[in-house]
């Protein structure tokens, strides 16, 4: 029997229930293709009816999981479907300031899955072409007997924090005066939390306790899963890496930078509960 969170949100199964309705989202280069007229509950989605006119562009469908307990697949289309009138493209990073959590996920996944297939067309071990499991996300080297399953690279994202100021960072590549949190991927032998401590380390020179886990996020560039903490610092002196980050400093929970993430993104909302938190003392 399925639960109530399956019925009412996505459900990310590799398995379809053979529901009578499905749910197409279609991606493209990409980027997504959404109706220009979307129903009420869910931006993304295209129904059967209306996904008739891609069909003649799809090259590659996978099961996607389901959506209110409706099956849903996700469409690679060619070049040609972006002359469709009904339907427009979105950039994938422009759906973390316009979709639900639920939504970004089944975006994610859609893409992730179909970078996933590409990356993983040969086997590692004896160079042979491998198929798709008919009976879930895997790519199978028969002879060799292996799987691969969709590759998921955990990384941590933390706000340190001291008394009423927070530190945030900035990477070389990114513009004038934006600022987020730190992050990092997590090494092999590690847990998140011993992460935390050697990312804030190595990065600005700052040694932490009290780690709080405030959350995950799934981030598809290409394929990560960011996990969320606040922390507090035991040490003050910044001295920035001068590689990854080139410029941090403490900041004032009232006087943030201009350019920070949006809650939508992790590594905002780790930045906003640092306020709300602060804030509430007051």
């Amino acid at each position: 029997m399925q639960s109530t969170q399956v019925l009412n949100g996505f459900h990310a199964s590799p398995k379809p229930l053979n529901t009578d309705k499905k749910w197409i989202l279609a991606v493209l280069d990409g980027q997504i293709l959404v109706p220009r007229k979307p129903i009420a509950d869910n931006s993304m989605l295209i129904d059967q009816s209306s996904a008739d006119q891609l069909k003649f562009f799809c090259q590659r469908r996978l099961w996607l999981g389901q959506w209110q307990g409706i099956d849903c697949q996700v469409w690679e289309l060619s070049a040609e479907a972006k002359a469709a009138s009904d339907f427009k493209l979105i950039e994938l990073r422009n759906l973390l300031f316009t979709a639900d959590d639920q939504a970004f996920s089944m975006a994610c996944r859609a893409v992730q899955l179909l970078d996933w297939q590409d990356k993983h067309q040969f086997c590692g071990t004896c160079g042979l072409a491998m198929e798709g499991s008919s009976s879930e996300h895997a790519m199978r080297c028969e002879p060799c007997n292996i799987s691969n399953y969709p590759r998921i690279s955990p990384c941590i994202i933390v706000v340190v924090t001291r008394g009423e100021h927070c530190l945030l960072a900035r990477q070389p590549s990114w513009p004038e005066g934006r600022f987020s949190a730190l992050a990092g991927f997590l090494e092999a032998g590690e847990s998140a939390e011993q992460a935390v401590h050697r990312e804030v380390f190595e990065e600005v020179g700052v040694e932490v306790t009290n780690i709080r886990y405030v959350g995950s996020q799934s981030w598809p560039f290409p394929g990560q899963l960011m996990i969320g903490f606040l922390a507090e610092a035991v040490t003050e002196n910044i001295l920035v890496d001068g590689i990854e980050i080139s410029e941090a400093y403490w900041c004032h929970y009232r006087d943030l930078p201009h350019y920070v993430p949006p809650p939508t993104i992790m590594g905002g909302r780790l930045i906003k509960q640092f306020v709300d938190e602060v804030s509430a003392e007051q």
